[in-house]
């Protein structure tokens, strides 16, 4: 029987320790979901009454079988098991866990004679192993910097449980009370068929959060239908919409609001449109009907329209360039999507995230990024959003020989190098300029290739031509240094 320290006088610390020497600081208060494994009753109660006075929640169970099916809820932070259990033992555990819950920390228990075996499940993927007897404060200590180590993975899964009965919108994550008020209008609008307009510039998921909406609703069975409406002359926005017939009827093809029957018709950058689409798109929303371009006969159609725009649709009917009764049947719940940079606070869950994610990033086994990386993250104005954080952690992951990021290629546009002239400038016309240096430093890195920089910059080409016209950007301009023409595709589809 292993000899176990008494816990009577163990202070009950929901906490871990910073890291750098200085005082504890709580662990975003949460707390942490503990699973103990042992066929040893007295070590369960013991290490049981440990956990809880700790301020942990506590599962204790007796073998690795019912430990992995309570792992495959996704509600456990932190396992202690021991090596030697009936069945499948302990290190089988480990390695199987290692395999499917890498992001869960798990300490070993094992005999004095049995180090070996020890040394063996730290190369499978124990944080730490602890030996009989032991001592129950080094118990508590290994667990409190597991935990320490694995915290941003625990802030996840509780975000996602949090999230999860009302909502988990494309895998979304954010601390910030804009978002969680965003998710709430979003986990009510979802099972009503009300028409959602989505506001907010590109790479800020506006796709990605209509897509749940659709899953969330009573017509998550239907199709997902997208269209973009930018870039595109009318005659052929309507024949993509509405679809044609030829010849009586003897040749057609169906357009997106035919494809999308029965379920939700997505459409991105709907101030493309011009009044005549807009009044033709109406009438499929007022009336449930459409004609195909060529046909003179109406067919029922049942959808729920979404619509996204990187533009304020108010300014727009106020300009004459959209219908007020087209803009209100659209924008019966106007959503808005804030930007990466105001809420800087997620950035470090949506690294985590990504890395837990990737494949290549799995593979290799990395799981973290440097501080100093993370510093720069925060510090970068992300005029490109998500897309643009992916892409530079996708590179990043490519280029890294261990198992943490110690080194990203970052545009020199940092929010803390030439601050604004706030007496001189708005907020709005320095990040115009910010957007404008990021955008030819990307054009000159890649020769001009307009394909190429879309992709590097992670927004759709249509995107990035708008923004060159905009700020004047030349393409000719970066393509004299070497002379290289890119083959331009029709449809590049780059994700916005």
């Amino acid at each position: 029987m292993p000899e176990l320290h008494s816990i009577d006088n163990f202070l009950r610390p929901s906490i871990v320790t910073t890291g750098g020497g200085g005082e504890p600081e709580p662990l975003n208060s949460l707390v942490p979901n503990v699973l103990v494994i042992d066929d040893d009753p007295v070590v369960r109660e013991q290490l049981s009454r440990l956990y809880e006075q700790t301020g942990y929640r506590v599962e204790a169970l007796t073998s690795a079988e019912s430990a992995l099916a309570q792992l495959a809820q996704g509600s456990i932070d932190f396992v202690i098991t021991d090596i030697k259990l009936p069945g499948k033992s302990g290190a089988e555990l480990i390695a199987l866990m290692q395999e499917t819950y890498p992001d869960v920390p798990v300490i070993a228990i094992t005999g004095y004679l049995d180090i070996e075996t020890a040394v063996k499940v730290l190369k499978c993927g124990a944080v730490d192993f602890v030996v009989k007897p032991f001592d129950l404060i080094a118990v508590r200590d290994a667990t409190v910097a597991a935990l320490e180590r694995s915290r941003v993975y625990m802030e996840i899964r509780h975000l996602r449980r949090a999230l999860k009965n009302g909502a988990e919108f494309g895998n979304m994550l954010s601390k910030t009370p804009e978002m969680h008020r965003l998710f709430e209008t979003l986990r009510m609008v979802a099972s009503t068929d009300m028409a959602v307009v989505i506001e907010g510039e590109s790479g800020t998921g506006k796709e990605l959060l209509a897509s749940a909406v659709h899953y969330h609703s009573t017509r998550r069975a239907g199709p997902f239908v997208t269209f973009n409406c930018a870039g595109l002359p009318d005659g052929l926005i309507e024949q993509e919409l509405f679809g044609h017939e030829k010849e009586g009827g003897a040749t057609s093809q169906p357009g997106k609001i035919e494809l999308a029957h029965g379920g939700t018709l997505f459409l991105d950058e709907i101030d493309s449109l011009s009044i005549g689409t807009q009044g033709k798109l109406l009438t499929v929303i007022d009336e449930r009907r459409f004609q195909r371009l060529g046909s003179v006969q109406g067919l029922p159609v049942d959808l729920r329209v979404m619509t996204a725009t990187c533009k304020p649709l108010r300014r727009l009917v106020a300009e004459g360039k959209m219908r007020s009764d087209f803009y209100y049947r659209i924008s019966v719940i106007p959503i808005q999507l804030m930007p990466l940079r105001r809420r800087s606070v997620d950035i470090p869950l949506l690294v985590q995230d990504f890395l837990r994610r990737h494949p290549l990033a799995v593979q290799r086994g990395i799981t973290s990024v440097s501080k100093p990386v993370m510093r720069a993250l925060l510090g970068y104005a992300w005029p490109g959003n998500i897309p643009e954080l992916q892409n530079i952690l996708e590179r990043a992951i490519v280029l890294t020989p261990g198992r943490v990021i110690e080194k990203v290629d970052l545009p020199q546009t940092p929010l803390e190098t030439q601050p604004p002239n706030l007496a001189s400038t708005t907020l709005s016309r320095w990040l115009d300029e910010k957007e404008k240096q990021f955008i030819a430093q990307k054009l000159e890195d890649c020769s001009g290739n307009i394909a190429l920089t879309a992709r590097t910059c992670g927004i759709a080409l249509r995107s990035l031509h708008r923004k060159m016209q905009k700020y004047g950007l030349d393409k000719k301009r970066f393509r004299r240094k070497s002379g290289v023409e890119e083959p331009i595709k029709k449809n590049d589809n780059v994700a916005a």
